[in-house]
Parts: C-alpha cells; structure tokens; sequence
C-alpha cells in the first residue's frame, strides 16, 4: 500500500510539472528576410562588451592595456559575438580609473594616441562593431585646465563653468572631481563640441557617467532628463543613428523612468540587482520575472520603442562571480551560467563586463595596502583579464589572489562546459533570433513558479515575425514540461538544475502561454 501511495504521489508531481499538452511540433513562421536588414532598423539594439582599456589587453609590452591591445583582439571580441563596445574613460587623467578628465579631446598616454583611436574605430567598423565611449561629463579633473583657471580668480573666463560655495568648488564625487555648472550655456556647448568631434571620428556614442548628478537638489531628476533631452536632440540632427546610454545608479526603477525621456537608454540596475538577488541568492524566487516586467511596462509608458540596457556585473560592484550564491563552490558555477542566458534573454542591449564570461572574481577594498602597488578601493573589481597567453597580458596591478583558480580563455575557449562556452553560444543564439535580439515584449508565462520563471519575447517588422518562449530553471531538480512549439532553439523539455529551455512558438498563440 505504501508503494502505491508513493507511485501515486510520484505521478502526480509528474503532472505538476507539465504545462500543457504536447502536439507535433507545427512549421515554424519566417524569422527572417533577406532584404531586411533587421540591425540597420534597430540601431540601437547590440550585445556590448565593457571594456576596462587598463586591464583588457597590453600590446607593447608595458603591462598597461591599450586600444593598440583592443584593436589587435577584435578577432576574439568578433568571434565571441558581440556588435558593440563600450570603453571605460579613454581620456587623459591623473587616476588610474579615468573618471576625473584633464582633456577631453586627447587619450590617455597610456592608452596610445588619438591615431590608435581612429585605428580602433576603423578596424571595428570594418567588422561591424560599434564604440561607445564613456562621458564623464557631470564633472572634470580638478587638473583640468578650466578649473586651474577658475579657481585662480573669481574673475576668470572658466570661474562660471563650476558650482561654487563661496571660494569651494562642489563636489558630487571625492577626489579632486568638480562638478561643471550645467546652468552656464557655455558649458552645454562646450559638451557638444566634445560629442561632435567623437561622433565625426565614427563614434556610435555615449555612456553618460553619473547622469543623475548633473543637476542637484529640487527637480533634479527631471532637469537631468531636459539636459540629457537636449543634448540627443543636438547629436540627433547630424548623427541620426548615435545613442546615448545613461547611468543612473538606482536600485529603484521608478527612479530610471523619466530618464527615458532624454536618452535613448538607461542601465538597469533593477534588473541587475533581482538577477543577482533571485538567481544568487535564491530569494523570493516567484518575484523575478514579475519585478522585471513591472519595470518593462513602466518604461514602456514613457518609451513605447524603449530600448533597455541590462547587466549583471560592471566597474562599480563587486565581480557577480564574488556575489553570494554565485561565489559558492557547489553551485555557484551553475548559477552564473543561469545568469549569462537570462541576461542574453532579455529585452535590450545586454552589456557584458570584460572577463564576466570567464568567471573573473573581484571586490572593492577600503584602503587596503597591496604589496607591489598600494592603497586600494576598486582596482580589483578592475583587475587584468585573463588571457593565459603572456604577449598579451597587463600586469599593472598585482594578482591578489582571488582568480588563482580562475580558468583563463586559454583554457576555456574550446571547452564545451566552459561559462565562455555559454556565454557565446547565447549570444549566438540571441543574434540569430530576432524576437530576442530586437524589440522589448516581455510577457510573463503563465505556469511561472518558484522553480521556473518564464516569458515570451515576440518581434514583429513587416514580414518577419517570431515568438519565442524562455524558460529559466532556478531550481536544484529537473523541471519537465510538455509544450506546444514550432522549434527547439535551446534545451529540452526536460530542463535540468538552473537549466534553461527555449522554443520557437506561433505568434498567434502568445495568449496560450501568458
């Protein structure tokens, strides 16, 4: 009688899992259209990789990454699959993190010349690859001759560029970094000028640094949104196609609304953080799918055609490989590969951190002292990629212990377990689909639980339609399914722990699904 009670339990649990009943796969709608050019239509929509120019790839030798070290890797960033690049300060500085500019219209010396830039810019559009670089804009060095100026006489031609209180230039970040004055007309222009000469060299674009600071205090948030409006509408008129990013560091996504409104798109730190959270940590797992729509939606409301900008780990937090969960030895390694395929899921441009596709751990100290290099905060969120090949490594910074056991490329480009496996693979996967390359539907599956978390992303321009269905498994046993599709695109039906499956279905049965 127990043997039966168990079997029958058993099956029950068995039908729990299944979602629908499971016809013959049925002919699949045309995807594609080879006198569209679906990119050409969606210039906006790429798979970035951010780039640290320090810590990336060191072409002379010096141990210092440089864009000479980019440009002589674009194999590797083609054949991993990304479209488009977004670098980290290029321009002179007194800093190693680049965020306190002395020039704007000059490299770093230790990055190369304006000549190697040009180059870059060149051979990456030769293949199809965009470059945003970061604008650091809400302030400048206080090294920067401007402020040098300013600071040496109330009467100077620069002293109005600076928020000052009394004889103290203000700061929204420590660090000799003075806010610029976006009240003065003449900063504003001397801003554009800045972008006209990048977007004329063949510039895609701008990462906009610290945009929520721009403005200070009553209605900040909204004369931020008007400056960063004003400013795209500038580019706009010669550069149709250029974009702008924005960085508004909130956790909150209210708090990203209205920056929709000025920019063509905005990191999600929401979404980041529900990824690292639900994913990680395993909290509330149910909400995920649930928080991220309600985000969608709301920027949906001010953007009908928003194009989100989601990640998992860049410059400013710790390495996600060091978050808790995913820094676990027993399943850590799996829930980070979960991690890379909802990323690559998602609506939007995803942004990659160098070395995030290998696994690379980092965290930020507070002063702590490095033998062989010194006080350190964020380097080591920041650390030397992992080549394993020694003509290209940078060695600016001494290891500090926490990639020893960390596989380089050497070693996990041609291995099929590999997280760079999974990373490529996805972004292949994403590129050839254009319900998960382009456009931002994002409806939530309707048999979502604890253990799974499903949407369908659909897409739709003149003749070229696709819906598909993604389902994460965020859970330690198998979820099986049986479900009405046109195509297996990745996975099966029975979806392993932390696995994901996803299927082509009929557009016209979305409503069958959510």
């Amino acid at each position: 009688m127990k043997k039966i009670r168990l079997l029958i339990i058993i099956f029950l649990g068995l039908i729990s899992l299944a979602a629908c009943v499971a016809p013959e796969p049925s002919e699949p709608t045309n995807p594609t259209d080879p006198t569209i050019d679906l990119r050409a239509v969606n210039p906006h929509n790429d798979v970035y990789y951010q780039i640290f120019v320090r810590s990336f790839a060191d072409s002379n030798g010096d141990g210092i990454g440089d864009l000479n070290g980019i440009r002589e890797n674009l194999d590797y960033l083609e054949a991993l699959g990304i479209t488009a690049l977004w670098l980290l300060p290029i321009n002179p500085s007194p800093s190693y993190h680049g965020y306190n500019v002395t020039d704007y219209l000059d490299i770093h010396p230790d990055y190369g010349t304006m000549q190697d830039f040009q180059d870059l810019l060149d051979e990456a559009h030769y293949r199809g690859i965009k470059i945003v670089i970061d604008l650091v804009i809400n302030h400048t060095s206080d090294q920067h001759p401007w402020f040098v100026s300013a600071r040496s006489s109330t009467s100077s031609p620069y002293r109005n560029y600076y928020v000052w209180n009394g004889n103290t230039a203000y700061e929204s970040f420590v660090g000799g970094m003075k806010d610029l004055n976006f009240n003065n007309p003449e900063v504003i222009n001397e801003i554009k000028n800045i972008m006209d000469f990048y977007l004329n060299m063949g510039v895609h674009g701008f990462r906009i640094d610290a945009a929520k600071h721009l403005y200070e205090g009553l209605n900040a948030d909204w004369n931020n949104t008007l400056a960063l409006l004003d400013l795209n509408m500038y580019i706009k008129t010669n550069y149709p196609n250029s974009f702008i990013v924005s960085e508004v560091f909130d956790y909150n996504y209210l708090s990203l609304v209205d920056y929709y409104i000025g920019s063509d798109s905005v990191f999600n730190f929401h979404a980041a953080a529900n990824i690292w959270d639900k994913v990680g940590n395993g909290n509330s797992r149910f909400l995920l799918v649930s928080n991220l729509k309600r985000a969608y939606d709301a920027f949906r409301e001010i953007d009908p055609d928003f194009v989100d900008s989601p990640f998992i780990g860049n410059h400013d937090v710790n390495r996600v490989a060091s978050m808790s969960g995913f820094s676990n030895p027993g399943d850590g390694p799996q829930k980070l590969a979960l991690a890379a395929r909802l990323l690559l899921t998602l609506p939007g441009s995803p942004f990659i951190y160098y070395g995030d596709e290998l696994g690379m751990k980092g965290i930020r100290y507070e002063g702590t002292n490095i033998p062989g290099y010194g006080v350190v905060y964020d380097e080591y969120r920041r650390q030397p990629f992992l080549w394993g090949d020694s003509s290209k490594q940078t060695t600016w910074l001494p290891s500090d212990g926490t990639n020893d056991n960390t596989p380089s490329l050497l070693n996990q480009k041609d291995n099929p377990n590999s997280l760079f496996t999974v990373y490529q693979e996805m972004i292949g996967i994403r590129k050839e689909n254009p319900a998960l390359m382009y456009g931002n539907s994002f409806l939530a599956y309707k048999n979502n639980s604890s253990n799974i978390q499903g949407f369908v992303r659909h897409y739709q321009h003149d003749s070229i339609e696709q819906a598909v269905l993604v389902i994460h498994n965020l859970s330690l046993s198998t979820q099986t399914f049986e479900l009405s599709y046109q195509r297996l695109i990745y996975g099966n039906l029975s979806i392993p722990a932390y696995g994901t499956l996803i299927l082509e279905i009929d557009p016209a049965l979305i409503g069958d699904y959510t």
